[in-house]
C-alpha cells in the first residue's frame, strides 16, 4: 500500500504544474479575444449557446484576453461575446466536435454594444493543439454511408491503422484491431462512461450495442491519447449519444432484406444447396425534445432488429452434412437520455441503454490446433443475452477557469451459450449426447453449455483547470480519479456430456481405424464460480501552451489492479490468500503539436506513451476452473496422447474408447465420484506470483494540413511495441517416446497426470505502420474520406490473448522459432468512403464504402508426427510453395514457421442510390436501396493448413470470412423531423 500511496503523491506534485486536454464525451473551446489592432481585450463576457438545446456556458476573457471553456456536450453551438466599447460579436453554427478542442479566436470592432457584427465561418478542421492521433465520425456519416448491418463499429474502420471485423448478426459482436492489438484491448466509452466487457476484453465489440441512430458522433484514438484514458492499448473509441433539444425532433426508419434480394454465396452455388430462407428487417424511431426549455430535455430511441441470417456448412470430406441454415436473432433495443441544466455553472445527465438479444441456431465453428472446424447443424448452439449500461453525469464551473466532472456508469451482462437439447432437458448436459469431433468437422452435439452474469461499477472525478499566462502562454491541467469494482458470477457444463476425437472423418463400428482414439469429459459434476476484481488509477497532464504555436503535452498515468484468485495447492505462494498485484504500472505520456505558421491550418505532431491493458478475466480464469483440487475440470483419456489402436487398425486399449463413442457413465462415477473435490487429472492451470498486466510503447510522429475551409490531409508513422505480453507456459512438460502422433509423452512432474499451464510476461510484440488519411467534411452536397495504412506486425507471440507457446521443449521456451507475423498482421489496408446530392435533381444521393485488406497470416504445418517430440502436435512445414488438391485449392507461399503463410486478400464494395424528399424545415423523407458486396466477390476465411487434415481439406477454400456476405440489396426509408 506504501507503493500507492508513493504514487498518487507523486501524481499530486505533478498536478501542481501539469494536466490533460482529450475528453471523455465532452469537447472543448478555447482563444483570445483581440481588438481589430490585435490587441488582448481582458473583461470581455463569452457565450456559447447549444443552438439546439439553448443549454449554455459562460466565461470572461483574462487579462491576456484568453478564454476557455471544457465540459461541452458536442453538438453546434453559437458564440457571443460583449464588452463596453465594442460591438457584440456572434458566431453561429461552430461545431464542437468530442474530444477535440477548438481554437476560436474573438476579432472584436469598436462600436456600441447594442450593435452587432454576426460572423460565419467553418469550425476549425485541425486540432493544432493535440498529439494524438485518429479521427472523428459524425452522425451524418453514420446516416448517410451504406452499413449491412447498421453497427457503428464498423465506420470506425474508416479510419487509418483500423481493421474491422464486421459481424452479419444483427444486434453486432463487430470488433475491431487497431494498430496490430489484439481486438480485446480497445477501451469502448459512452458518453465518458465504460461500455466494455471484462471477461473476454473487447473481441466481440462493446458491451451494450449504441444504435446508430442514436449516436451523435464517435472520437477513435488510435495512438497518443492522454493519460486521462487508460485500460487500454489498441484504441479508445470514445462515443457520444444524442441529447434532445427545444424543438421536437426524431426520426423513424425501415430497413429490409429477403431471400429474393440477396445472391446465393459461393458454397450455396457450387454445391448446388438450396438458397436460405434469409429475412432482415430493422425498424425504430428516436425522438427528442424540451421538458422545459433551454434547460431540460429527453431524447428516446427504440430499435428492433429481426433477422433470419445465412450460414454455409461446408464439409469437403462429408458432403452430405454441407447446408445452408438461417440463424435467428431476435433482438429489442432501447435507450433514454436526460438532461437537465440547473444553472449557469451545473448540469446533469442520464443515459441508460438496454439490449435483449437471443440467437436461436447458432453455427460457431470449433478452433483446433489453429484451425476452425465446421460444424453441422447437429452441433448448433443457442444464445440469450442482455446487455445494459447506465451513466450519470454532473458538471461543475467553478469561477471562470475550473470545471469538474464526476461520472458514474454500471455496466451489466446477462449471457447464457447451450445447445438446444440442454435448453430443453432442464439444463442436464450430461443427459445428452455425446459431441463427435472428426478430423475436419464436428457433429451430433455442440459440448457448449455455459453462463455469467458480470457488473461493472464505475466512479470517476475529473478536474480541469485553465491557468492563463501572458503572451499566449496557459496550462489547460486536468487531474482525475477512478474507481472500479467487477464481479462475475459463471456457470459451465460445457464437455459434461463428452467429446470424442477421432483421426478419421467417418465412424464405422465394425472398423476399429474409424473409432476415437480420444475422449474429454467434465468430471465430476457442474462448475459455479465467483470472480471479483477492484481497479484504482489516477492521472495528471498538463497541456501547455509555450507560445501561439508550439503546444506541449506533458502527463502521468497510474494503474492498480486487485483480481483476487484463490492460490489454492500452488506452492508458489505461501498463503492462498496471496495474489499478484502489479503495483508499477506508470504511464508517462508526452508530446507536442506545433502550429505551423500559426494560422491554426497545419500542425506537425509526435509524441510517446506507455499504454497498459486490462488483465481480461478469459485469460487467467483457469487458476479457478482447472485447480490442482476440484469438484469440475476436464479430464482426457488417455492422458497424454491418443490412442494407438485406431492408427494402427485395431480396436482402442483405453476403455472409454473401446465401445466406439460412448462415455462410460458408471465407469467414471466410480473414477470421479459426483458432489467430491478431487484431484485434477486433467490440465492444471496455475497462477504466476511474478505475472503483471502487459503494456505497450508508442511513438509517433505526424502532420496534418488544412487544404480547404473543411478538408484536410494526414501522414502518419506510428511505431508500437508490446512488452511483458502474456504467453502460456508448462510446468509440466514431456516429452514423447517417438515421433510418432499417438506415443506416449512422460511428464517431468509425476505429481501431475497431465499439462500444468501458468501465464508468464515473456511474449513481444512490435508494430511499424505509415497512415494517410484525406477528409473533406460535408459541404456543398459531398463529402468523401480516404484512408490507407501500410503496416507490419510481429513478434514471438500471435499476439491473441495468451497463446500457447507451441515450441517449449522441457523448460525451454525457444521463443526464438516462435518468432513471426501476429495473427492481426495485414499489410494494406485501403478503404474509399463518401456521400453526395447529385446536382440538378432536387434530392437524388449516392454513397458508397470500399475496402480493400491484405489476407491473415496462417501456419502451414503437418501434425502427422511430432518432430521435436514435445508432446505438442504443431509442425510447421519449411519455407516454400504449397498447394490443394480440394473442390477450392489454392497456393501459397510460407515463409516457414508460425504464421509463414498469407491467407486470401479482402475486397467489398458496397453503394447506396436513394433520393431524398424535402418536407419543410428540417423534416425529410428518404427512400434509398443499398447493394452490398457490389462486385458479389466470395471474400474467403484462410483454409486450413494442416496436411495431415486430408487433400480434400489441407489447403482447401472451405468458408467465407465473418460477413463475407453474398451480393445483397437492401430497402429503405427514413423520415426526419
Amino acid at each position: 500500500m506504501r507503493k500507492v500511496t508513493k504514487a498518487i503523491a507523486l501524481l499530486a506534485i505533478l498536478l501542481s504544474a501539469s494536466q490533460a486536454v482529450a475528453q471523455q464525451g465532452s469537447a472543448e473551446l478555447r482563444g483570445r479575444v483581440l481588438d481589430n489592432t490585435g490587441g488582448a481585450v481582458p473583461g470581455a463576457t463569452l457565450t456559447v449557446r447549444n443552438q439546439a438545446s439553448g443549454v449554455y456556458r459562460n466565461a470572461t476573457s483574462t487579462a491576456d484576453g484568453a478564454y476557455f471553456m471544457t465540459g461541452l456536450i458536442p453538438g453546434v453551438y453559437e458564440l457571443t461575446a460583449e464588452i463596453s466599447g465594442f460591438r457584440k460579436y456572434t458566431r453561429k453554427d461552430l461545431r464542437l466536435e468530442v474530444g477535440k478542442t477548438a481554437t476560436v479566436d474573438v476579432k472584436l470592432e469598436v462600436g456600441g454594444i447594442q450593435e452587432e457584427l454576426v460572423v460565419t465561418a467553418e469550425a476549425p478542421v485541425v486540432d493544432v493543439t493535440s498529439k494524438e492521433v485518429g479521427g472523428n465520425i459524425t452522425s451524418q456519416d453514420l446516416i448517410d454511408l451504406p452499413s449491412v448491418n447498421r453497427n457503428f463499429i464498423g465506420f470506425i474502420g474508416l479510419l487509418p491503422g483500423v481493421v474491422p471485423s464486421i459481424s452479419t448478426e444483427s444486434f453486432g459482436s463487430d470488433s475491431v484491431n487497431v494498430n496490430g492489438q489484439d481486438a480485446r484491448n480497445n477501451n469502448y466509452l459512452m458518453d465518458g462512461g465504460n461500455n466494455n466487457d471484462d471477461v473476454i476484453g473487447q473481441r466481440a465489440g462493446t458491451q451494450a450495442r449504441l444504435p446508430i441512430e442514436a449516436v451523435q458522433e464517435f472520437q477513435v484514438l488510435t495512438s497518443q491519447f492522454d493519460a486521462e484514458f487508460g485500460r487500454s492499448a489498441g484504441a479508445v473509441i470514445n462515443a457520444v449519444v444524442k441529447q434532445g433539444g427545444n424543438n421536437f425532433h426524431g426520426s423513424a426508419f425501415y430497413f429490409l432484406q429477403d431471400a429474393s434480394m440477396t445472391s446465393k454465396d459461393f458454397f450455396v452455388e457450387q454445391n448446388n444447396l438450396t438458397k436460405p430462407d434469409t429475412r432482415y428487417q430493422q425498424y425504430g424511431f428516436t425522438l427528442g425534445g424540451p421538458i422545459v426549455k433551454d434547460k431540460a430535455h429527453f431524447f428516446l430511441s427504440l430499435e428492433r432488429p429481426a433477422n433470419d441470417r445465412a450460414t454455409s456448412i461446408v464439409v469437403p470430406a462429408r458432403p452430405e452434412f454441407n447446408a445452408s441454415p438461417t440463424t435467428q436473432d431476435r433482438v429489442w433495443n432501447s435507450l433514454i437520455r436526460l438532461d437537465y441544466q440547473m444553472s449557469a455553472n451545473h448540469s446533469w445527465s442520464v443515459r441508460w441503454l438496454r439490449e435483449s438479444s437471443p440467437q436461436l441456431n447458432q453455427i460457431v465453428p470449433v478452433l483446433f490446433n489453429g484451425n476452425n472446424l465446421p460444424v453441422t447443424e447437429n452441433a448448433s448452439r443457442e444464445e440469450s443475452d442482455i446487455d445494459q449500461t447506465v451513466v450519470g453525469t454532473l458538471t461543475s464551473v467553478f469561477g471562470n477557469t475550473k470545471t469538474n466532472i464526476v461520472r458514474f456508469a454500471f455496466t451489466r451482462e446477462d449471457v447464457k451459450f447451450a445447445n438446444p437439447n440442454f435448453n430443453t432437458n432442464g439444463g442436464h448436459q450430461d443427459e445428452l449426447e455425446p459431441t463427435l469431433q472428426y478430423l475436419t468437422f464436428v457433429d451430433q452435439q455442440s459440448n457448449v453449455a455455459q453462463a455469467r452474469v458480470n457488473n461493472a461499477y464505475v466512479f470517476d472525478d475529473t478536474f480541469n483547470w485553465f491557468v492563463p499566462g501572458s503572451n499566449g502562454r496557459d496550462h489547460n491541467i486536468r487531474a482525475g480519479i477512478q474507481y472500479e469494482y467487477v464481479d462475475v458470477f459463471s456457470t459451465a457444463q460445457d464437455e459434461w456430456n463428452g467429446t470424442f476425437l477421432f483421426r478419421t472423418n467417418n465412424y464405422d463400428p465394425n472398423d476399429f481405424r474409424t473409432y476415437p482414439e480420444r475422449l474429454r469429459v467434465r468430471v465430476p459434476g457442474p462448475s459455479e464460480y465467483t470472480q471479483k476484481e477492484k481497479f484504482f488509477s489516477a492521472f495528471a497532464q498538463d497541456k501547455w501552451r509555450l507560445n501561439r504555436k508550439l503546444t506541449l503535452s506533458l502527463g502521468l498515468r497510474y494503474d492498480i489492479e486487485d483480481i483476487p484468485l484463490p492460490e489454492l495447492d500452488n506452492p508458489a505462494f505461501a498463503s492462498p490468500d496471496d495474489h499478484p498485484v502489479d503495483h508499477n504500472n506508470f504511464s508517462p505520456r508526452v508530446g507536442f503539436a506545433y502550429d505551423l505558421k500559426g494560422d491554426a491550418r497545419s500542425v506537425v505532431r509526435g509524441g510517446y506513451g506507455r499504454f497498459y491493458d486490462k488483465t481480461h478475466l478469459e485469460l487467467i480464469s483457469g487458476v479457478i476452473t482447472n485447480a490442482p483440487m476440484s469438484s469440475s475440470f476436464v479430464v482426457s483419456f488417455p492422458t497424454n496422447n491418443a490412442d494407438p489402436g485406431p492408427s494402427q487398425g485395431q480396436r482402442p486399449t483405453d476403455p472409454y474408447l473401446a465401445n466406439g463413442p460412448t462415455v462410460d457413465r458408471g465407469r467414471l462415477a466410480q473414477q470421479f465420484p459426483a458432489g467430491t473435490k478431487i484431484k485434477n487429472t486433467g490440465t492444471v492451470v496455475l497462477d504466476n506470483p511474478d505475472r503483471v498486466v502487459p503494456y505497450t510503447d508508442q511513438l509517433s510522429l505526424g502532420f496534418e494540413r488544412q487544404l480547404t475551409r473543411d478538408m484536410s490531409v494526414s501522414l502518419d508513422y506510428v511505431h508500437a511495441f508490446g512488452r511483458d505480453q502474456f504467453i502460456t507456459r508448462n510446468l509440466n512438460p514431456g516429452v514423447r517416446a517417438s515421433t510418432t502422433r499417438t506415443a506416449t509423452v512422460t511428464r517431468v512432474n509425476s505429481n501431475f497426470a497431465s499439462i500444468v499451464n501458468t501465464v508468464v510476461n515473456d511474449a513481444k510484440i512490435d508494430y511499424d505502420a505509415v497512415m494517410v488519411g484525406l477528409e473533406k467534411r460535408i459541404s456543398k452536397n459531398y463529402q468523401f474520406r480516404a484512408s490507407y495504412t501500410y503496416s507490419n506486425s510481429r513478434g514471438n507471440s500471435s499476439g491473441n490473448g495468451a497463446p500457447i507457446d507451441n515450441f517449449q521443449l522441457l523448460h525451454d521456451l525457444n521463443l526464438d522459432l516462435n518468432e513471426g507475423k501476429t495473427d492481426f498482421d495485414r499489410t494494406h489496408n485501403l478503404v474509399l468512403s463518401g456521400a453526395v446530392v447529385v446536382p440538378k435533381t432536387g434530392g437524388l444521393t449516392f454513397s458508397t464504402v470500399v475496402r480493400y485488406l491484405s489476407g491473415l497470416p496462417f501456419t502451414i504445418q503437418d501434425t502427422t508426427l511430432d518432430n521435436d517430440r514435445n508432446g505438442l502436435l504443431f509442425e510447421p512445414l519449411p519455407a516454400g510453395d504449397y498447394s490443394g488438391a480440394g473442390n477450392n485449392p489454392i497456393t501459397v507461399h510460407s515463409d516457414g514457421g508460425r504464421n509463414g503463410a498469407r491467407g486470401p486478400d479482402f475486397f467489398q464494395a458496397d453503394a447506396r442510390l436513394g433520393y431524398r424528399f424535402k418536407l419543410g424545415g428540417v423534416r425529410s423523407l428518404a427512400a434509398f436501396a443499398e447493394v452490398y458486396n457490389l462486385t458479389n466477390r466470395a471474400n474467403f476465411a484462410n483454409p486450413n493448413g494442416d496436411r495431415f487434415s486430408g487433400p480434400s481439406t489441407f489447403l482447401n477454400l472451405a468458408a467465407l470470412r465473418p460477413g463475407g456476405i453474398p451480393r445483397t440489396l437492401q430497402l429503405g426509408a427514413r423520415l426526419q423531423f
